[in-house]
């Protein structure tokens, strides 16, 4: 064992499994194993060959050196000496036979070593694996010619510079036209935020219910649902399902987190029928190992036991049998070799959680939810606790659409994620429909039974209904951790989809659409091998005999994690189209958000998006993009939020609100502002508790928005992202191996996919 693996693997060498998928089953109280599974990566120095591009080397004496770095899943902070500073994945010059020493700092408290590589990616010198936030690690060595690249092997997409041996030839740095981020972002209006709520933790979700004027309700990810009054009265607790739900904040030592209470849905007659739907991460059940349907418990679905209650179309009993195999073949493949029967049990429990949509009924009085009226609708079991999608909305048609993220971990491979019919990449799970509902948007009518006894049933014109293709529940896929979504008045759907390392996008996603991911990354091909060099070529449409030759669609709006040494965020946050009165600047725009420029300060962002027609397409170019405008804040420093944004909401007057948080899962930091005119704006502090307090970091103290991001996504933000939260993170979207979220969304996570967080 090298001192630096600690045991473990790169997440891009882990064994694959299959993605195991349940519908119509019971929720059991089964416990999930706590593991480092991967976030995705909320950040990359250059959006095209996965070089930092401008950093600047440094030229060392002829005596010791140290190089003084900060650790973060989005990228390594340059801090010591002068010439490196605020640089991400800085550019280190040494000089051959000179000794230098490297001391690094844990910043987010996710595992992180460093190691130094020769030219053809092999280890020359590097340290352990530590995973406690704040702890310090110092690397002494000599510099040799051979060389070549520093990076963390848990990160390794992500955190990786360059090493220069020798002087730099003069013009070497910058010798590349550098795209400015004006040319990407534009300035748009300023608007005004307007304090609804606070105190919660992080906020992911904002509905109002049908008949209900004048009030909310917020999701707080932890796992309550809070009413809030618009006259500014404090929040009453409308649900809690703590108890049925994984712990939120244990997926990473840091308290990022992208799992929790992530949907819900009011019935369109909820006046009459008090029915509402959510969607929420479980404990990972007991019995699914061969991904078959656990029967429904007739106290609470009134369906009769059945194993066979997975049948969603005529491939599903091959489906589960096929799960089952890889499960026996995956099992063996192990670091230890053993072919134990026991095996295919310790691969089933690498799973992380179990996704859960249930329906619920409000009391007579609708003050509150009666917890004895759950009926399980659909479970998913989840390899990675990241990417895991989020919004459940009913749309203009009467059906219920739930969108799930790729499963999680990083570029949609490895342990959980199924191959697809792309051999030119590994995975994954968005473009294969037979065989798992991740990676796709889902829509099921919930005022009918199904076959079965199903609590649901098809609608007609589901893409897969009468077809082999996949499973009938199905309505879009190919996307990697949808983080938000919402109709618009013309009754189009808008899907933020948290990105890799590079791009974060949104697409307008239609009946049977598949949306490319990951054979693509916003409009750019992507690379399973190599995530931070998108290759020059990749098909724009699946095989013939695949699903009769679909094209891979790319969205409307589309913009890269960083433009030159600028950040623009890591873990996209989406939004709504303002149909409003209160931000008149704001009308025929579609407004949004990015979870965070960096995974260890809340410095979230706001953007809109001129409407314009939409046309599919599966080649588009820049040309054919939305532009993309950066909304500042009245009355705040530097006009900017200082917060995660996690997500968005929208009233019955077609008004706005941001959501935010200045922690991860922890605190009470969480906030709900509605958008209103520059004029009726408030004073906006950032947050006398931000996480970035713990982390050194105070908002607003990079000029630049150097930064990285978490994930959220893997994210997060994938927070929120990966929070993602990436992301937020990644955020609130909204991401840990080198390619993930926050986002809290995110939560990019992520952090990130948090938002990464995702």
């Amino acid at each position: 064992m090298k001192p630096h693996d600690n045991g473990r693997a790169p997440d891009n060498e882990q064994a694959s499994d299959t993605a195991r998928t349940t519908l119509d089953g019971e929720l059991r109280d089964g416990t999930s194993r706590r593991t480092w599974p991967s976030r995705r990566t909320f950040l990359r120095a250059t959006a095209t060959a996965g070089a930092v591009a401008g950093l600047s080397g440094l030229t060392v004496a002829q005596e010791e050196t140290t190089f003084e770095l900060g650790g973060v899943t989005s990228g390594w902070e340059g801090r010591s000496p002068s010439d490196i500073e605020g640089e991400t994945n800085p550019t280190l010059t040494l000089e051959a036979g000179q000794t230098y020493s490297i001391t690094w700092e844990n910043v987010d408290g996710l595992p992180h070593d460093i190691i130094i590589l020769d030219a053809d990616g092999n280890d020359i010198v590097g340290t352990e694996i530590m995973s406690e936030q704040g702890e310090t690690q110092t690397l002494e060595f000599e510099a040799t010619e051979e060389m070549a690249e520093y990076y963390c092997s848990v990160h390794p997409g992500s955190m990786r510079g360059d090493i220069q041996i020798g002087e730099p030839a003069d013009g070497a740095d910058g010798d590349e036209t550098e795209e400015d981020v004006s040319d990407v972002i534009g300035e748009g209006p300023t608007i005004g935020l307007e304090r609804v709520a606070g105190g919660f933790v992080s906020p992911v979700g904002f509905e109002v219910a049908p008949g209900q004027q004048n009030c909310y309700y917020v999701l707080d990810q932890p796992g309550q649902i809070y009413h809030v009054d618009a006259n500014g009265s404090e929040p009453t607790e409308f649900l809690d399902l703590t108890d049925r739900m994984v712990e939120v904040g244990a997926a990473t030592d840091a308290g990022f987190d992208e799992r929790g209470l992530l949907g819900l849905a009011f019935h369109p007659e909820y006046q009459e029928n008090r029915r509402l739907f959510v969607y929420y991460s479980a404990p990972l059940r007991e019995d699914s190992s061969d991904g078959s349907a656990e029967s429904g418990d007739e106290a609470e679905t009134g369906d009769d036991s059945s194993d066979d209650a997975n049948e969603t179309d005529s491939t599903t009993d091959e489906n589960a049998s096929d799960d089952s195999e890889a499960d026996d073949e995956n099992a063996s493949d192990d670091e230890n070799g053993s072919e134990d029967s026991s095996e295919e049990d310790e691969a089933e429990e690498s799973y992380d959680h179990t996704a859960v949509l249930a329906e619920f009924q409000a009391t007579e009085d609708f003050a509150s939810v009666d917890l004895d009226s759950e009926r399980i609708l659909i479970e998913v079991d989840q390899p990675q606790f990241n990417h895991n999608g989020g919004p459940v909305v009913f749309g203009p048609d009467g059906y219920l659409y739930w969108a799930l993220g790729d499963g999680g971990g990083a570029d949609d491979i490895g342990f959980g994620h199924l191959e697809d019919w792309y051999d030119e990449n590994e995975g994954g799970n968005a473009q294969n429909t037979t065989e798992t509902l991740l990676g796709g948007i889902h829509r099921i009518d919930v005022d009918s039974e199904g076959e079965d006894d199903k609590p649901y049933a098809i609608p007609d014109d589901n893409p897969f209904v009468d077809s082999e293709d996949g499973f009938d529940e199905y309505f879009a896929w190919g996307l990697r951790n949808p983080w938000r979504v919402s109709f618009d008045g013309e009754g189009r759907l808008f899907v933020a989809d948290v990105g890799q390392n590079l791009y974060e996008e949104v697409n307008i996603v239609e009946n049977g659409g598949n949306y490319g991911w990951n054979v693509k990354e916003g409009i750019e091909c992507f690379s399973t091998a190599d995530p931070n060099a998108p290759p020059s070529e990749c098909p724009s449409q699946t095989p013939d005999d695949v699903r009769g030759g679909e094209p891979l669609l790319d969205p409307v709006i589309h913009y890269p994690h960083q433009v030159g040494e600028e950040t623009i965020g890591i873990s996209i946050t989406g939004g709504y189209v303002y149909e409003g009165e209160a931000a008149p600047a704001l009308e025929g725009h579609y407004v949004f958000g990015d979870w965070s420029d960096a995974f260890e300060r809340p410095s979230g962002a706001l953007f809109a998006s001129p409407l314009e027609e939409y046309e599919p397409m599966a080649d588009r170019s820049e040309e054919d993009l939305w532009d993309i405008i950066r909304l500042s804040v009245a009355n705040a420093p530097e006009n900017a939020i200082n917060r995660f944004v996690l997500s968005f909401g929208r009233d019955h007057d077609g008004e706005l609100y941001v959501l935010t948080t200045a922690r991860y899962t922890d605190g009470e930091t969480g906030e709900v502002y509605r958008i209103v005119s520059e004029e009726d704006g408030e004073e906006i502090e950032p947050h006398e508790d931000s996480v970035a307090q713990e982390t050194g970091e105070e908002e607003g103290d990079e000029e630049d928005g150097e930064g990285d991001e978490s994930e959220t996504d893997d994210d997060e933000s994938d927070a929120g992202d990966d929070t993602e939260q990436d992301e937020g993170t990644d955020d609130g979207n909204e991401t840990a191996d080198g390619n993930e979220t926050a986002d809290g969304n995110e939560t990019e996570s992520n952090g990130g996919d948090e938002n990464d967080t995702a």
